[in-house]
């Protein structure tokens, strides 16, 4: 963190850790492999934390509840804002493997949000799910690059949230998206 993703090479990351580079190679990990694992270490550990987090989440919506929730998601992921930021830039360089377990530690994270949509009697779920996380990571720009707080984020991207969390309604005619385009 202190001199930059690029700039260190695995012969820094095994000084670190005091290990020969040649150990690192053994196990045919990569920089953004290595970067993958603390991500996954940093996403168990707000796993572990969702039952107090989820104590602390109040509101009468659902949009309540969500922004609530996402705000404590927040305030957790701007305290690790340097390892955070990182993942977010190089994330799309790690293997298939590590991409997969972070997925599923995603799909843990979105369990209560996709229980309180079945609970408000909402429909396609799933989508509306990858939808929020979509947001969510719009929000998180907010903090990252411009040093918002997680009040911010939630401000960011309520909007869009309200959007993702209405009742569906019936789509739209081909001549109403036609126009649209």
């Amino acid at each position: 963190m202190t001199h930059g993703y690029d700039a260190v090479g695995m012969r820094d990351i095994a000084s670190a850790i005091g290990i020969l580079p040649v150990q690192i190679y053994r196990l045919k990990m990569t920089k953004s492999d290595i970067l993958a694992e603390l991500i996954i270490d940093l996403n168990q550990l707000e796993i572990l934390q969702l039952p107090e987090l989820l104590a602390r989440v109040n509101g009468i919506t659902l949009t309540d509840k969500v922004c609530a929730y996402f705000r404590e998601l927040y305030a957790l992921d701007i305290r690790y804002m340097p390892i955070r930021s990182v993942g977010a830039a190089y994330g799309w360089m790690w293997n298939a493997d590590n991409e997969m377990k972070i997925i599923g530690q995603v799909i843990q994270l979105l369990q209560p949000v996709a229980e309180w949509m079945m609970q408000a009697g909402l429909d396609q779920i799933e989508p509306r799910g990858y939808g929020l996380w979509s947001v969510y990571y719009v929000g998180f720009r907010r903090a990252a690059i411009h040093g918002g707080s997680a009040d911010d984020c939630i401000r960011e991207i309520r909007p869009t949230i309200e959007l993702l969390l209405c009742a569906t309604t019936k789509p739209e005619s081909s001549a109403s998206v036609a126009r649209m385009e």
